[in-house]
């Protein structure tokens, strides 16, 4: 479940823009996007946004560079989100939709 960015069920998220989850592919140490869904993402690189639910995304930048963070899904205990990053590597769109099929 680490690897996976669930959907946004919570009604606050209907504000929120971001793009879809699964435009981004995730490992243990990465996140892989292309650059247009790197630029979709709310930028919070000094602050994180308010209202916590899982599912919501946003990028920050730090010392080593862009990271996706997101919050997630505690299992056993739905009152409490979990913090997850990744780093962040663009890549261009052809070569991402190959590796997405």
């Amino acid at each position: 479940m680490s690897n996976v960015i669930p959907p946004i069920t919570d009604s606050q998220g209907s504000c929120w823009i971001q793009p879809a989850s699964d435009q981004i592919l995730v490992s243990d140490t990465d996140a892989v996007m292309s650059q247009i869904t790197f630029e979709c993402l709310p930028e919070y690189s000094t602050s994180i946004p308010s209202g916590v639910y899982p599912g919501k995304m946003w990028r920050a930048e730090t010392e080593d560079g862009w990271y996706l963070r997101w919050f997630g899904i505690v299992e056993g205990n739905p009152d409490v989100c979990s913090n997850n990053q990744r780093k962040i590597q663009i890549m261009d769109w052809k070569t991402l939709t190959g590796v997405m099929e």
